[in-house]
């Protein structure tokens, strides 16, 4: 009797067959000549680049709901205007330089190394005091249509300096 429960439960197991054909999600890598970056006007000097997205298969939560992972480069001076993700936490890694983040009523600055965590619904926007340029890794914990809009922006090619930095993290 136990070979019949347990044959039983294999076939409810996310490892079955019939259960891992829907979701799509597959192992890859990216090196960074492969990205592509965005930016969102013409006057905009941010570049970012989608590294991972729900249309990518990466996540079989929907656009909606799942997480968007993307490089955002920042020369010096760009300031990211005000704004709030409503249902999604932003996280970011300072791969390189330093920002100063505005959130709510609070200023924090943090360098190459650091980790900051934005909650859902706050109010922030942050800035890049220079003098060099700044490289993020970004992480929303929901999409929100997030990567769509940004793949319907201008295609930007990363520079010969970004694609250095990169290589040499």
């Amino acid at each position: 009797m136990g070979g019949t429960q347990r044959s039983q439960d294999s076939r409810s197991s996310s490892l079955h067959p019939e259960a891992t054909a829907t979701r799509p999600m597959l192992p890859r890598i990216i090196h960074p000549d492969q990205l592509q970056g965005y930016r969102f006007s013409d006057q905009d000097h941010c570049r970012l680049a989608l590294l991972s997205s729900p249309a990518d298969g990466d996540d079989d939560r929907g656009s909606q709901e799942g997480i968007s992972l993307f490089l955002e480069i920042h020369d010096p001076c760009d300031r990211v205007p005000l704004h709030t993700h409503h249902h999604s936490a932003e996280f970011y890694f300072v791969l390189r330089g330093t920002v100063i983040f505005h959130i709510e009523e609070r200023s924090i600055t943090a360098n190459t190394g650091d980790f900051v965590v934005v909650p859902a619904e706050a109010i922030h926007d942050f800035e890049n005091p220079g003098p060099d340029r700044l490289y993020l890794l970004t992480v929303l914990n929901r999409d929100e249509g997030f990567s769509e809009i940004l793949r319907q922006g201008i295609p930007t090619a990363l520079e010969p300096e970004d694609l250095e930095v990169l290589r040499n993290l």
